[in-house]
């Protein structure tokens, strides 16, 4: 058996020619990654430019028109539900008053309101508007248990006449008195 070994002399030059190209590629890979950058940034600047125009106009052609006088808030005639529900919303001020003010004398001293939320559903219908929901804490006084007190604070606001001529059920949604013996129980009381 006779093995032929062969030398490569130009091994070295290959080694080179080698380290040539891959420095040539990275150098190429290094400016198309630059400018490709660069088109990028420009290209959000064009596009920035473009909305900005068009806002511009949008907002000329806004300005004419209210300038030469055509609004188109004249041409609304509100539907006869839309103005009872306004007309109720300019009565709401001296109503909340009333109804404030008799939360705060029937609130009795060891009891604190958190938050009062209207309409907490949000829906807006006339029979949702007046929704009232009290958010509160209450601490128990000697010989009385905390969640007594919370039913004391609710059948107080039950027999109010002001409140009950407004609301037809006063109820007591969520109460928590665990813990400690002298933490306030928490409340919440829906009005409808």
């Amino acid at each position: 058996m006779s093995l032929v070994f062969t030398i490569n002399f130009r091994r070295e030059a290959f080694r080179q020619e080698l380290a040539r190209t891959r420095r040539r590629a990275v150098a190429v890979g290094t400016w198309v990654a630059y400018f490709g950058v660069l088109a990028v940034v420009i290209g959000l600047y064009g596009l920035n430019c473009s909305s900005l125009v068009q806002r511009e106009r949008l907002l000329q052609s806004q300005t004419a028109r209210l300038a030469a006088g055509h609004d188109p808030s004249r041409d609304w005639r509100p539907a006869t539900a839309e103005l009872a529900l306004i007309e109720r919303a300019l009565a709401n001020p001296r109503r909340w008053q009333t109804r404030l003010t008799r939360l705060a004398a029937i609130l009795p001293a060891n009891a604190v309101l958190t938050s009062v939320e209207v309409s907490p559903s949000n829906l807006g219908t006339a029979s949702q508007t007046d929704q009232l929901l009290l958010t509160g804490l209450l601490r128990a006084v000697p010989g009385q248990e905390r969640m007594q007190g919370i039913m004391a604070l609710v059948a107080a606001l039950r027999a109010d006449s002001a409140l009950a001529a407004q609301y037809r059920t006063i109820r007591l949604v969520e109460s928590r008195v665990g813990g400690e013996a002298g933490a306030p129980g928490e409340f919440q009381i829906e009005c409808r």
